[in-house]
């Protein structure tokens, strides 16, 4: 019987592509490693897959954020300890949180490229983050419309990487 389910599960996930002219771009975000190039940023804004308005208002968060480390740290809060987890560096702890489907969308090199020129100091994430990255791994991330029948695409997309 366990035989049978697995193969009843293989046979649901592992639909093999008929079709893809229904698959538009795919999901990236900006390749931060490059420099910063506005033109090139702003245009990756059509495969990121992320609203425009939310963006601003998180680039005004983080400049608060930002400045407030630049303040000088208040004696009562300073703490200087062998261990650098428990140093107190600055003013300002940034704890970066995010949902799972950021990590689908192209700002996961956005939050890469943070955590390597350790911009952040604590990501929070689900579990579901972790999975996200995985499956981002595994094959890419297309965007999508929400018209589109999800049984209909499911049929003739299917996964195309196993």
């Amino acid at each position: 019987m366990a035989e049978h389910s697995t193969n009843m599960a293989e046979e649901a996930l592992f639909v093999k592509s008929t079709d893809q002219s229904l698959l538009k771009e795919k999901v990236i975000g900006y390749d931060w490693s490059q420099g910063l190039d506005y033109n090139k940023l702003l245009n990756s804004y059509t495969q990121t897959g992320f609203q425009a308005t939310s963006f601003g208002l998180a680039v005004d968060e983080i400049n608060r954020m930002i400045k407030c480390r630049d303040l000088p740290i208040p004696d009562d809060k300073y703490i200087d300890t062998d261990d650098e987890f428990t140093t107190v560096r600055n003013s300002c702890t940034i704890f970066l949180g995010y949902t799972s489907n950021m990590v689908s969308s192209g700002i996961r090199e956005t939050i890469k490229f943070l955590v390597q020129h350790q911009m952040v100091d604590c990501l929070v994430t689900t579990a579901g983050g972790i999975e996200e990255d995985f499956i981002k791994c595994l094959a890419p991330t297309f965007l999508g419309d929400f018209s589109l029948d999800g049984k209909m695409l499911r049929e003739t997309v299917g996964i195309t990487n196993f």
